[in-house]
């Protein structure tokens, strides 16, 4: 009997690309200015050895040793990706973020259905290790969910734009001066503020300015925004670290410093001015913020 073949369906082999994507944009700095950043008083302790972002990145793929001597943060802001480290995989969705550990052995590329648009940078320096430690402590080598943060797309072209211009040294500096405040962008919070909550906090912060010659308590708040005054303090206390009146307090303090640079003005009509009917308690409240009396701040 002729014997039975048996049917053997192939997979596509897919290309795997490393770079080269329509709209890409990718700075790569040079060994020059790699040791000037090592060495600059500033730069050292965090600087970038090569940043880029790829759209739609179809059948990127990328496997790496554990040669890569910096901190990889990759941000999926469109479409899927996979990562592996060790024996461990995962899958990137929108608005995931992820870092590599330096000399860490690994693989990532993008979804073949779906392929991921991201934004990369390669960090190093003396506190590169803090930043990962600090970016994924709540998951160490898995996915995170980026959170919200509307400059982090445009503190990221500001960066490209001025390493594209990277022999004036001023841009280098700048750029890693940036880098700063989009690692920071990405910091996991447990401060989870809703909208309205949100628009509850600006609300105050408005009434405050407005009736700062008047002498508000916590429930002069709460009554203006019709919410309790345990809610409003809750409010602020997860939002800004501390409460309504400490505020309030605070912005007649700023404003009374701006009244005493103007010779016109003494502490004693200003304190009045700011709702304070005796200036000595005044003087108490201003020096407990200041660290000095008003009347040294005047003429200091």
């Amino acid at each position: 009997m002729p014997s039975k073949k048996k049917n053997i369906i192939l997979l596509p082999d897919f290309p795997k690309k490393k770079e080269g994507f329509e709209g890409q944009r990718t700075i790569i700095l040079p060994p020059t200015r790699l040791k000037f950043c090592a060495q600059h008083i500033f730069c050292r302790n965090l600087y970038i050895t090569d940043i880029g972002y790829y759209p739609n990145a179809a059948f990127h793929n990328r496997e790496r040793k554990n040669d890569c001597t910096q901190y990889i943060l990759i941000h999926c802001v469109k479409g899927k990706g996979w990562y592996s480290i060790g024996a461990k995989h995962f899958t990137i969705n929108p608005n995931d973020y992820f870092i590599i550990p330096a000399n860490t052995a690994h693989s990532y590329g993008a979804d073949i259905s779906d392929p991921w648009s991201i934004y990369w940078v390669h960090f190093t320096g003396m506190l590169a290790k803090f930043y990962f430690n600090h970016l994924t402590k709540t998951k160490k080598i898995g996915p995170i969910n980026a959170i919200v943060n509307t400059s982090r797309q445009l503190l990221f072209y500001d960066i490209i734009q001025h390493l594209e211009l990277m022999n004036d040294i001023d841009n280098i500096i700048y750029s890693n001066s940036c880098l700063y405040a989009f690692l920071s962008s990405f910091q996991p919070s447990e401060m989870k503020i809703s909208v309205n909550e949100n628009d509850i906090i600006q609300q105050c912060i408005t009434y405050m300015k407005e009736n700062l010659d008047k002498n508000l308590r916590l429930d002069d708040f709460s009554s203006k925004l019709a919410i309790s005054s345990s809610h409003l303090s809750a409010i602020f206390k997860k939002r800004m670290k501390y409460s309504p009146i400490h505020l309030f307090t605070s912005l007649k303090v700023q404003k009374a410093c701006q009244m005493l640079m103007d010779s016109a003005h003494n502490v004693k009509t200003i304190a009045y001015s700011l709702g304070y009917e005796d200036q000595y308690h005044f003087s108490r409240v201003f020096k407990n913020i200041m660290g000095l009396s008003p009347k040294n701040f005047k003429y200091k």
